[in-house]
């Protein structure tokens, strides 16, 4: 009889144990898939927030993105596709070519050598003397973010103060006078990474 209600009592622990494990996988499982869902693979570089995907954004915001990247000088700045792009909610940078296959977003600080291959650093790491021979080898600078910029030369040590910045960062490869910076779409809150290739590759050739 001992024997038996051993058993039976070893019968109900097991029971009992594999409906918790149970209830522990599938909360796990449910926990994964809000995750995934709520932040949609990788965080914004710039806030740490989740960011949106290009295919939420109104078709008729999406088609001033468009028409502003058109106008833009070519072909360093090539139209891309909205809808695969990954937004940063805050600021309205737009990420091109981000979203993967199930709409999983996939992103690092190396999207600026995707974007135009350099040697990036903030424009607020130059000295005034560098900056102004990068202002002379370009007919404008006009639209970049000139006017506060962050002191470290990483664009991945970007301080906090200078994240919300309007446009966002402008970086330089300082070997080639090459801007890469964000710059606002008129009328919208959106935000496009630009490329400007300098008029002249030396101040000699200025002169």
């Amino acid at each position: 009889m001992t024997t038996i209600e051993s058993l039976g009592q070893e019968a109900i622990a097991l029971l009992f144990a594999s409906i918790v494990l149970v209830i522990l996988l599938l909360g796990g499982l449910l926990w994964i898939g809000w995750w995934v869902t709520r932040t949609r693979g990788s965080l914004s570089l710039y806030t740490g927030q989740p960011m949106m995907l290009g295919v939420d954004i109104p078709h008729s915001l999406g088609r001033q993105v468009e028409e502003f990247v058109k106008s833009l000088p070519q072909p360093e700045n090539q139209p891309f596709d909205y809808m695969k792009a990954a937004v940063c909610r805050q600021t309205g940078r737009l990420f091109p070519n981000a979203v993967k296959h199930g709409e999983l977003i996939h992103l690092n600080w190396n999207f600026l050598n995707e974007r135009c291959k350099g040697n990036w650093i903030s424009w607020g790491s130059l000295t005034g003397a560098q900056q102004g021979i990068i202002r002379l080898c370009h007919a404008s600078l006009a639209h970049f973010q000139t006017e506060k910029s962050c002191p470290k030369a990483a664009p991945k040590d970007i301080e906090p103060y200078y994240v919300m910045m309007r446009p966002g960062p402008l970086y330089i490869d300082i070997e080639k006078n090459i801007l890469l910076g964000w710059q606002n779409v008129p009328g919208t809150n959106f935000e496009v990474l630009v490329v400007q290739k300098p008029l002249y590759e030396s101040i000699d050739e200025t002169l």
